[in-house]
This record gives structure tokens, C-alpha cells and sequence, in this order.
């Protein structure tokens, strides 16, 4: 029992022995210092070294069409030559689906022998406003100036005499064939205004056509089947009548006068 007791003691002495040494081992303490502590890393950035981030880009400003340069003048009214238009030529264009109309004045008086000229207006046309005109009156219609001047005008010539004209043959208007008889037919009417030149034509077999030109822009129509009416004809177009005579040529629809132009020069059979 005393033995077994001497041996545990001696067994307790050598292993505190052993602890001790190894707490006194250098080797241990080196390799603890060598394992790092934790630490906290502190980054400092100077403004140079930021990431730039990219601006969101500015918010486009609305897009507007740009309206056209309007041309300076209303579609409707009466423009006084001198004060609200200038004489020269003017590109017309309807701003109603119906057309638009056109008079030239010689007076305000509002009475029917103040219209100098005028025209109906279904398509693209131009008018020339003369520096003897005192106005121009115009319905749906937008001008634009196209900088060509109006025509020199001398003084007033006297009204030549209701017959034919020099500058006629058989078949109508020499070098005009809008206002000229085609083929070979002859002319039964011819008539000549301020403003027109009309021919009434005839065909072998016994038909009549009507042909006219407006001078001032070369406006033409032709129309058949005329009637005789007086000393001259009338012919029809989509409502429209064009009568012609040793007095006059006068245009209406209905019992509308649209207009009324003054015979200069008048031949018939």
C-alpha cells in the first residue's frame, strides 16, 4: 500500500516537471507571437481616387415642330393694293376643300363693275396684281408673294371694235390652240375680253365645242355640245355655264353671275 502510494507521488512530480518546461519553452512564445491579432484596417480615399460615378444625363427638352413662316397675308378679306399687298404675282393655294375665289378691284363700292378680273380657285393657281388694281378680295385662299413683278402698264388703250381680230383665222386664235379649233374644224363663234379667249368650234358631223383660255395664268377648258343662244352660245360644265355673245362673256352657276367679262372683240356666223 506505502509503495503504491510512493509511486503515484512520483508519477505527479514528473508530469508537473514536464509542464513547467514547457512553459518555459522560447520556441512556444515565438509562435504565439507569430499568429496576428485581429485588427481593424482604416482606408483613407482622397477625392482624386473616387470612382466616378456618371451623372444622369439631363432630361431632353421637348422637341416642337416649327411652324411654317406663315405668309403675312389672311385668306380672307380684301387687300388693298399699296397698303396690305404690293402689285407683283402671287401663288395661290385653297385652303378649302371646295376652293377658294379671287377678284380684282378697281373701286370698293362694293357694286359689280368695281371686279376687274376674277377667278374660281380649285388647285394650285397664280394671280397677278397690277398697280392700276385698287384691291384684291380673296375667299379661302392663302397667297404667297413669288417676286416676280406685275407687267408694266401704259395708258388705257381704247376698246378695238366687236369683230375679229387680226390675230385670228378661220379656225380661232392663231398660236393659242388652247383657244383654237382642233384638227381641221372650223370656228363658228370666236370672242376675246380683258381676261378670256373663247372659241366655238364645229365638227363634221354638225357637233359644236366650246374652248377658252384665261390669259392671265392659261387656265383652259373644253366643253361640248354647246347651244346656240342668240348671237352667241352657252355651254354647260358640271353646273357651271359660259355664255357667249357680241356683249359679253358671262360665267354662272344657278343664278349665280360669277362673273361677267365685257366682250373686246366678238366674230360669229
Amino acid at each position: 500500500m506505502g509503495g503504491a502510494l510512493l509511486v503515484a507521488v512520483v508519477a505527479a512530480v514528473a508530469a508537473l516537471v514536464v509542464v513547467l518546461t514547457r512553459s518555459s519553452d522560447p520556441g512556444s512564445e515565438s509562435a504565439v507571437a507569430a499568429s496576428p491579432s485581429p485588427s481593424t484596417v482604416t482606408v483613407t480615399v482622397s477625392p482624386s481616387a473616387a470612382p466616378q460615378t456618371e451623372a444622369d444625363p439631363p432630361t431632353p427638352r421637348a422637341q416642337t415642330s416649327r411652324p411654317a413662316t406663315p405668309s403675312g397675308f389672311p385668306t380672307n378679306g380684301t387687300l388693298k393694293v399699296g397698303v396690305d399687298i404690293t402689285p407683283g404675282e402671287y401663288a395661290l393655294r385653297p385652303t378649302d376643300s371646295l376652293g377658294g375665289y379671287w377678284e380684282r378691284l378697281s373701286c370698293l363700292t362694293g357694286d359689280f363693275e368695281c371686279i376687274t378680273a376674277n377667278s374660281i380657285v380649285q388647285g394650285n393657281s397664280y394671280v397677278t396684281v397690277l398697280p392700276g388694281d385698287l384691291a384684291l378680295r380673296i375667299e379661302d385662299l392663302e397667297l404667297t408673294a413669288t417676286g416676280n413683278p406685275a407687267p408694266a402698264t401704259g395708258p388705257a388703250r381704247p376698246l378695238l371694235p366687236v369683230s375679229a381680230s387680226e390675230d385670228t383665222d378661220p379656225q380661232g386664235f392663231v398660236g393659242i390652240p388652247e383657244a383654237r379649233c382642233n384638227h381641221t374644224n372650223p370656228a363658228v363663234a370666236i370672242g376675246q375680253t380683258a381676261d378670256s379667249l373663247v372659241v366655238v368650234c364645229e365638227t363634221g358631223a354638225g357637233r359644236y365645242y366650246y374652248k377658252g383660255v384665261r390669259t392671265n395664268d392659261g387656265a383652259a377648258i373644253e366643253i361640248d355640245d354647246p347651244v346656240p343662244s342668240g348671237d352667241g352660245f352657252t355651254a354647260t360644265n358640271a353646273g357651271v355655264q359660259y355664255s357667249i355673245s357680241s356683249r359679253a362673256l358671262v360665267i354662272s352657276e344657278g343664278s349665280t353671275v360669277l362673273a361677267e367679262e365685257p366682250m373686246l372683240q366678238y366674230w360669229s356666223q
